[in-house]
């Protein structure tokens, strides 16, 4: 189970404007997450192991949708996909936390990831997680975090911030931080037509 108590989570995610589906594993999300998304719509990814791991940009692609996702190009051509994906009919990604109460917790470096999460024309976004992403509150969510995503995810690339070394976030002052934007999405946004969070039961990313 994604977590304890359950029933009452989903249904506080519901009284907050959150369309919940249930997945017992990665390949049972990306059957939810192409079948919510449809044919013919354009998608927009956001940095996620998780939508990557899952295989669901390719997937998008067989099934003949249009998909923005920048870690498929070059950097050269980072600036159109991240101003394409911003426009797309529909916005993927997932959370770095998610608490009991219903707080979507996400923080990122440049911002593309998560202002994709709460604004943009016909914006529908679609967020897959993992329960490893759950948290109690929102003290645990940030810890999670802190400890566990940014490190690894500066880890991975190769970044030379203390966090890389200790395996612990210093809130450093390095140019090469990757937590410098939080947001934390407490209702559906006001911009946002549809939010649809997949809550797997499996451990996704990071």
């Amino acid at each position: 189970m994604f977590c304890e108590r359950y029933d009452s989570f989903v249904e506080e995610l519901k009284r907050r404007g959150f369309t919940v589906h249930d997945a017992k594993d990665g390949k049972d999300a990306l059957d939810i997450a192409l079948k919510t998304i449809g044919k013919g719509a354009s998608v927009g990814c956001g940095g996620s192991m998780t939508v990557k791991d899952i295989g669901l940009p390719d997937a998008l692609r067989e099934q003949g949708n249009e998909v923005f996702f920048h870690w498929d190009v070059p950097p050269e051509k980072r600036s159109e996909i991240f101003k394409n994906a911003a426009f797309a009919d529909w916005y993927v990604c997932s959370a770095n936390a998610i608490t009991r109460s219903a707080k979507i917790i996400n923080i990122d470096g440049n911002g593309n990831r998560v202002s994709g999460t709460f604004f943009g024309p016909r914006r529908k976004v679609l967020m897959i997680i993992g329960k490893n992403k759950f948290a109690e509150d929102m003290e645990a969510g940030f810890d999670r975090i802190k400890k566990v995503a940014c490190v690894k995810n500066a880890q991975r690339f190769g970044l030379k911030t203390p966090c890389v070394v200790t395996g612990q976030c210093t809130d450093c002052y390095s140019p090469q931080r990757i937590c410098k934007i939080t947001t934390i999405i407490e209702c559906l946004p006001g911009f946002v037509q549809e939010m649809h969070l997949i809550l797997v039961d499996e451990e996704l990313g990071y």
